[in-house]
């Protein structure tokens, strides 16, 4: 559970990464709603506890033997956070965890960089969340230092109260914003193979007309994966997509792309802040995908059940 979306991924751990992997999502705008309101409040809190009620039927009936539930920044700064907490033990007989945000960060490099980014290798995961950026430090699938930043898609856009599209003096002010903020992100310390994660990098080759678009509303379904898990995405590139968010609206944006309109519109935050840690850290190169806090969820989870794993 996310600030901008909750997902479901159903998936089983094997030596060769996680296959049969299967995915469901929904654009709940948590992270917003506590910005406006200062609180989840009971109404919003009962629809959340409704839709992962669905979730768990969805998984329960595609096999899935056991459930972990994670919620990120939204809840780390809602008061009634507990209040969630405790609906959702009640309603769906689960326990909810709030992450602390070096345990997300962590659990969000796991996910990206294993079956991917051989040992010993130098790594830097960013995890690119609608109210966070969480920046990983490691080697191979070791996290050595991680670090939240108060920097989102959705939360960058609406700290410059960016029109749709936004305006160039406004898309300065958050580049401005993204720059200073990655300041407290560790600092850089030679080459390092750059991952981005999080719905707005996963979501930068269907942008850029890479792959198509995933199912972001609509029913609630479990949907197969399908395609690469990761994308190389090159400097020009995120120009060309910067250019994109910069010249079209998001219903226009969505039109092109196949994303949804909610999507679409915090795809103007995300390019900033992959071209600001791009920039800081020296990158031509940004891997994006899909692998990230979901999948170090279930790593982890496998990794405890038979204990520890040799480093991939």
């Amino acid at each position: 559970m996310g600030s901008n979306t909750i997902h479901l991924l159903v998936a089983s751990p094997s030596d060769s990464g996680l296959t049969d992997r299967r995915h469901a999502v929904v654009m709940a705008g948590l992270g917003a709603e506590v910005e406006r309101q200062g609180r989840l409040g009971r109404e919003l809190i009962e629809q959340v506890v409704g839709t992962l009620s669905n979730m768990l039927q969805l998984a329960s009936s595609d096999g899935a033997e056991e459930v972990r539930m994670v919620a990120t920044e939204f809840a780390r700064r809602a008061p009634d956070a507990g209040e969630l907490v405790r609906a959702v033990r009640e309603g769906c007989g689960t326990n909810l965890r709030v992450l602390t945000g070096e345990a997300e960060a962590r659990l969000s490099y796991l996910g990206a960089t294993a079956f991917r980014v051989s040992p010993r290798t130098p790594a830097l995961v960013a995890d690119i969340g609608g109210g966070s950026t969480e920046v990983v430090v490691g080697e191979g699938t070791r996290p050595h230092l991680a670090t939240s930043v108060r920097l989102g898609s959705a939360q960058l856009l609406r700290a410059v109260s960016a029109d749709d599209p936004p305006s160039p003096r406004q898309l300065a002010d958050a580049e401005a914003l993204a720059s200073m903020s990655l300041e407290a992100a560790p600092a850089p310390d030679g080459p390092r193979a750059l991952l981005a994660t999080g719905g707005t990098a996963a979501n930068l080759p269907v942008l850029l007309g890479r792959r198509p678009a995933g199912a972001e509303s609509g029913p609630l379904r479990l949907l197969g994966e399908s395609g690469e898990g990761w994308t190389e995405v090159s400097r020009l590139e995120l120009t060309r997509a910067a250019l994109l968010t910069r010249e079209l609206s998001s219903a226009e944006l969505a039109a092109r792309s196949g994303l949804g309109e909610r999507r679409a519109r915090l795809m103007a935050g995300g390019v900033v802040i992959v071209r600001a840690l791009m920039e800081r850290y020296g990158a031509g190169l940004a891997t994006v995908t899909e692998r990230g806090l979901r999948d170090g969820v279930i790593l982890a989870l496998a990794a405890s059940r038979r204990g520890p794993a040799p480093e991939r």
